[in-house]
């Protein structure tokens, strides 16, 4: 059975935007149908807003190219693995993110949806709650020390510790020496790489954020 085809509905609110309807009877995934259905759910709440509040910013090339059907089946794929909603949404969201225009440096928008599928759902959980830990205002200029002791709510010192190395281990995080300030002495701290960006890019983290919170 067609895993896309609980998402049709959602596909099909796009063709005001260019997406050919004729391509949709075409389009097939193998995956689980009951993960693409709850998927579903979030990626039409994410083209909604996409269509009411970014109509203007869409890349209308890449929704007619076969890029935008490979990145649909790479969701619907990344679905399956999900255990939870905020994965699904997260998932939908960067899906939606990917429909839009940027201006130089572009994200690479299969790479990102490709590593945004094998985040567990403690590293989506640390991840999101490091931009309420960084400068808000500039995060990837901002560091978090290894050995502070500094969490999201919910997970223990450890936990949070654990999940830092399995970003890393994905290269979403950089350890580097770094100094707070000219007089202190250098201390290991982990930053925000350019992968990283590009998830926050097209999931809008870091003061860009879509309507709603994750």
């Amino acid at each position: 059975m067609n895993a896309l085809t609980p998402l049709l509905p959602a596909l099909r609110s796009l063709e005001p935007l260019g997406l050919p309807s004729s391509a949709l009877p075409e389009w097939f995934a193998y995956a689980n149908q009951r993960q693409a259905a709850r998927l579903a759910v979030h990626v039409q709440a994410e083209f909604a807003t996409l269509l009411r509040a970014f109509a203007g910013a869409v890349d209308h090339a890449y929704l007619r190219s076969d890029a935008f059907q490979a990145n649909v089946v790479q969701a619907v794929r990344a679905a399956e693995i999900a255990e939870s909603e905020d994965k699904l949404r997260f998932i939908a969201r960067a899906l939606a993110g990917c429909v839009l225009s940027f201006p130089p440096p572009a994200p690479d928008r299969f790479q990102t949806m490709r590593v945004i599928e094998g985040l567990s759902d403690r590293e989506l959980r640390v991840f999101v709650g490091l931009f309420d830990l960084l400068d808000p205002i500039d995060p990837f200029g901002d560091s978090l020390p290894v050995n502070g002791t500094a969490t999201v709510a919910g997970l223990s010192r450890q936990e949070f510790a654990s999940a830092l190395l399995g970003l890393a281990q994905q290269g979403f995080l950089n350890r580097a020496d770094v100094r707070r300030d000219e007089w202190s002495e250098p201390e290991a701290a982990w930053t925000l790489t350019a992968l990283a960006r590009q998830v926050a890019v097209l999931t809008r983290l870091g003061g860009n954020d879509w309507e709603g919170d994750l």
